[in-house]
């Protein structure tokens, strides 16, 4: 007779208050799923930190590279600078980037890049690793044409939403994203969020590690029909482990490269639900709808407002009037105003299909029911 294996312990560490609970043993649940590695999971409710969970192989203070929630930290940077009468999300590019005042990219603002709706969803030409760090991505995005008319569709823009903002905030602001962030937001409040690591918190992160790249037939079929060039980095990944490279940390690309705890990301996405750090025009800008429909990039239904991603069928967050950002190396973060509450997962196994980790979404229904069966509450009660 062969023997069965004892089972695998999965180790989880941290809290969960009441109503949440039961998430312990789902996020154990949610760990073993993804096949190895670590994860993390944190939760804010009305400004507590009410759940902070780590299983895994992560420590209870390891750091991850989150890849495209840096896109919401990004926008929430974005939503800030207005708030401070520092940037003038309307205001064609062209008004302050030279190369911008052509007839093709005139009409092109910073919240439509924010909303990828600029046109400039990839670039025509292919840039080295060493290019991306010494800052190329700055120029080709200045020279890109737009693969449609500003404003008149939607698509996402995996790299060029890093050097167009950084483009931006240097032009306008004088400093990079990261940079703002820092001293601005992340930096007053102690946050464990940045866009360009320091070194002596590099030995924190975790390693990514990749299941075999999958996709569905459906948009393998939009893809090779689109005309649109894959992502930069995304293309790169597939020759170099370029999202475990030093480099990328340090260089702080505001789409891809923020690193972060999730219960620093949790925390900042609560903040953007009431408190000092937005006005409520600002905390409008993050919430509004200004683009849904077919992707022209992805092919599926997404929805932006300026800098998060709104609820669509493969990423329904909370409810309706949540937003968030989802990160191809699995990791999410998102805010629910009518539940009052801020959601982080981070995770350091890239899953097959890009994009958050199914693992990590499952707990979603669990936090949703959990808050269901609170005595009297349920989503909808701040509504």
């Amino acid at each position: 007779m062969t023997a069965v294996p004892a089972p695998d312990v999965i180790p989880v560490h941290g809290t969960a208050a009441e109503p949440f609970g039961e998430l312990r043993e789902v996020f154990a649940r949610a760990v073993a799923a993804q096949g190895g590695g670590g994860a993390a999971l944190a939760i804010v409710r009305d400004g507590e930190l009410v759940v902070d969970l780590v299983g895994g192989g992560y420590a209870p203070d390891t750091l991850q590279l989150v890849f495209s929630v840096s896109k919401g930290i990004t926008g929430i940077a974005a939503a800030h600078a207005s708030s401070a009468g520092l940037l003038d999300l309307d205001e064609p590019l062209g008004a302050f980037w030279p190369e911008f005042a052509r007839p093709a990219t005139a009409e092109i603002t910073t919240r439509m890049v924010l909303s990828h709706r600029s046109g400039i969803a990839s670039l025509d030409r292919s840039l080295s690793f060493a290019e991306i760090i010494a800052g190329v991505g700055d120029e080709a995005v200045a020279a890109q044409d737009p693969y449609w008319e500003p404003g008149t569709r939607h698509g996402y823009h995996a790299f060029t939403y890093g050097p167009l903002m950084d483009g931006v905030f240097r032009r306008r602001l004088g400093v990079t994203v990261g940079e703002y962030l820092a001293r601005h937001i992340t930096g007053p409040r102690a946050h464990e969020i940045w866009l360009g690591l320091p070194d002596e918190y590099a030995p924190r992160v975790a390693p990514v590690s990749y299941l075999p790249a999958a996709i569905s037939a459906t948009r393998a079929a939009f893809v090779a029909a689109s005309g649109i060039p894959t992502g930069t980095t995304a293309a790169l990944a597939r020759e170099m482990d370029v999202y475990n490279q030093p480099e990328l940390l340090r260089a702080g690309f505001p789409s891809t490269s923020g690193v972060a705890s999730a219960r620093s990301l949790a925390r900042l996405f609560a903040e953007t639900l009431e408190g000092p750090l937005l006005d409520d025009a600002a905390r409008a800008t993050l919430r509004t709808q200004l683009a849904r429909g077919t992707d022209a990039v992805l092919g599926v239904e997404t929805a932006y407002s300026a800098g998060m991603q709104l609820p669509w069928p493969q990423l329904p967050w909370l409810g309706a009037r949540s937003y968030g950002h989802e990160a191809a190396g699995g990791s999410f973060a998102f805010a629910d105003p009518d539940a009052g509450v801020a959601v982080a997962w981070t995770t350091d196994v890239h899953p097959r299909m890009a994009g958050a980790s199914p693992a990590g979404l499952a707990l979603v229904a669990t936090i949703h029911h959990c808050l269901r069966s609170a005595d009297g509450t349920e989503p909808g009660r701040h509504a």
